[in-house]
């Protein structure tokens, strides 16, 4: 599977220099003959706090462009989409291939520290994070998740080879983010593509190095801060291969009801 983890800055509320950004790299990955394409974080709106709901109101027209684009390629990312129900939005990962939304997942785990909590309501931890595309099972994660290891093996254990994981992770945790995402491919022995934000995006300088692990946690491809699209071809055979090498994941399965997965 031909995959490519795209990079770009995400202005705050710059819905249109965002969007004109992101779907030229879509249209790159289309002509590299990639099947998926991951994007960060929030990549249309980024972290504008207090116009989220009214840039929420954009995120509809968004989603029905990218409809369009999506023939022979998963585009997959997140999105401020609007709760209408209170004074808060979701942040939402979608899949869109073939002009269809095929998954979706609301990120759970809300970053207090930045007050994202008061501005967005979470998702579930028994909410489903994988989901199929060629008959590849691909978890999903968002930012913060990233220090929860549950949500990757609740993914590993339903099937998951591949996992995406978009962010906006600052530059200040660089050393946590390389760390942590090598960790999480090593422990899952899976793909692992993360999707970040470069340059300054609101109030904080992002880290970049969206990166492509193999389920050894070696780096196939890493963007470092450049904008753009890198790409790797993952064979998927080699992830049963690794596993049959090292079975550690055969033996985590006693701790499956201590992660209460569903």
């Amino acid at each position: 599977m031909r995959v490519a983890v795209g990079q770009l800055q995400v202005i705050a509320g710059d819905v249109d220099k965002n969007f004109s950004k992101g779907t030229e790299l879509i249209r790159q990955a289309k002509d590299e003959k990639c099947e998926l394409i991951l994007l960060p974080e929030v990549w249309t709106t980024g972290f504008l706090f207090k116009k989220l709901k009214d840039l929420s109101k954009t995120t509809p027209e968004i989603l029905k462009e990218l409809k369009k684009l999506s023939d022979n390629i998963c585009i997959c990312g997140s999105y401020v989409v609007d709760d209408e129900e209170s004074d808060k939005v979701f942040n939402i990962f979608y899949a869109i291939k073939d002009g269809n939304i095929l998954f979706e997942y609301k990120k759970t785990m809300l970053f207090g520290t930045t007050g994202e909590d008061k501005y967005f309501k979470n998702g579930n931890f028994t909410q489903k994070n994988t989901f199929e595309i060629d008959n590849a099972t691909i978890g999903v994660s968002i930012c913060y998740e990233l220090r929860f290891p549950e949500f990757f093996r609740k993914a590993v254990l339903k099937g998951a080879v591949i996992h995406l994981h978009p962010a906006i992770w600052p530059k200040t945790r660089l050393d946590h983010w390389n760390t942590l995402t090598k960790a999480r491919a090593i422990e899952n022995q899976l793909f692992l593509l993360t999707s970040n934000g470069t340059g300054i995006s609101g109030k904080w300088e992002l880290a970049g190095h969206s990166t492509i692990f193999n389920g050894w946690g070696e780096i196939l491809t890493t963007a470092k801060e450049s904008e753009g699209i890198f790409i790797a071809d993952l064979n998927l055979n080699e992830i049963e291969k690794i596993r049959e090498q090292l079975p550690s994941l055969d033996d985590s399965k006693i701790f499956k009801d201590l992660y209460l997965i569903p």
